[in-house]
């Protein structure tokens, strides 16, 4: 090859990274903590050409009008069970419940077994061994039957109750629950549950609500939703600001794995790491690619136990390349990095409260709506 050859080879090379440099979008930052937009495709922007709201927790998210919520574990502020059954059926949960408890340990004792607070309701107290009683660990279940559906509330007496007092506090729980539609989104505070919904002003109580997204057009892309506003609660104000809340982050944590494994860390493709604000909340994100096409996002939040407007632990996870609840198990990603990303900014953006609670500003929350509170905007 002669010299000029060369370098023409050379200069064509040079012309193709330039060009290929200036038509990729860039995944990154225009301003601290806010990304660089990125354009949706058109088969995206038909997808979210018809949207509708769906509530989990204290939370709303707008997805497109085919998206179906997958719902995980919820606490308010203990663990919440629904299953299918009429008043027969919840009878028959309660006795095989009990029985479970009797087999589990010998030493499980049943307290109390009778009609529950409310109208077609049962309610169980129970130690669950021996230890636990000396202990003080006294349960509480409630069984509440709605129509062809069965709530199952656990509770406990807690540190300086009495019993009655936590009996009461079980009877008011049950009377703020009532049946929601899949597509009621309540415009009163409260507390969106599978089928059913809190009506309750109360704040000091633990909550935790874990959801996934599903997107038939798209099957391959699993979206997940999960926050726990008390998390870290027996940690001092004090210590937790100054050594555990960056310790907990999500860049410390990948920095810290990468620090662990060395060499053998994951070969990765970061699309775009860094501080990432969504609404109010100031969380970090790592948008990376795997070795083996399946893209992997990740936005997490480490907020201040007790705080119900930035709570604790709240993380949202997006994977493309998924089959039969495994990543990375099918054939090829369904979405190019540009439409992951689009994708992944889309949802994000419509992430607030489903209404506003105590410490969220204006514009994290859709209801009450501007029009309603005297003007302004979103």
């Amino acid at each position: 090859m002669s010299m000029l050859s060369r370098h023409a080879g050379y200069f064509a090379v040079s012309l193709t990274l330039a060009l290929l440099q200036a038509c990729s979008p860039s995944y990154s930052y225009k301003e601290k903590a806010v990304p660089e937009p990125i354009q949706l495709s058109p088969r995206l922007r038909e997808l979210f050409s018809k949207t509708k709201l769906v509530c989990f927790g204290r939370y709303a998210l707008e997805v497109p009008q085919e998206a179906q919520l997958i719902w995980g574990s919820a606490s308010f502020p203990s663990k919440i069970e629904v299953f299918s059954g009429s008043l027969n059926a919840s009878k028959l949960r309660v006795e095989n419940d009990i029985a479970n408890l009797k087999l589990k340990s010998k030493t499980a004792e049943i307290t109390y077994s009778q009609e529950g607070p409310i109208a077609n309701s049962w309610q169980i107290r129970y130690y669950e061994n021996q230890y636990d009683k000396s202990e003080g660990l006294h349960f509480f279940d409630t069984y509440i039957n709605k129509g062809d559906l069965t709530f199952i509330l656990g509770g406990a007496v807690e540190d300086g109750e009495t019993e009655d007092v936590a009996a009461s506090r079980e009877a008011l729980r049950a009377k703020s629950l009532r049946l929601r539609a899949p597509d009621e989104i309540p415009a009163e505070p409260g507390y969106c549950i599978e089928h059913g919904f809190f009506d309750s002003m109360l704040y000091n109580d633990q909550e935790m609500v874990n959801v996934g997204i599903f997107l038939p057009s798209l099957p391959d892309v699993s979206l997940s939703v999960s926050s726990n506003k008390d998390a870290y609660a027996d940690y001092s104000p004090d210590e937790f600001e100054q050594t555990e809340r960056h310790e907990l982050s999500l860049l410390a944590r990948i920095q810290q794995a990468k620090d662990d494994q060395g060499i053998h860390y994951p070969s990765r493709t970061v699309l775009r790491e860094g501080k990432r604000d969504v609404q109010h909340w100031h969380g970090e994100e790592s948008l990376i690619k795997r070795k083996d096409g399946t893209h992997d996002f990740e936005w997490a939040l480490v907020g201040k136990p007790k705080d119900v407007a930035n709570p604790s632990e709240f993380g949202v996870q997006m994977y493309t390349k998924v089959e039969h609840n495994t990543v990375g198990a099918a054939k090829a990603a369904s979405l190019s990095d540009d439409e992951a990303v689009a994708l992944w900014d889309k949802v994000l953006s419509g992430l607030k409260f489903r209404v506003k609670v105590p410490g969220a500003p204006q514009g994290s929350y859709y209801f009450p709506k501007p029009s309603q509170q005297g003007g302004g905007t979103k």
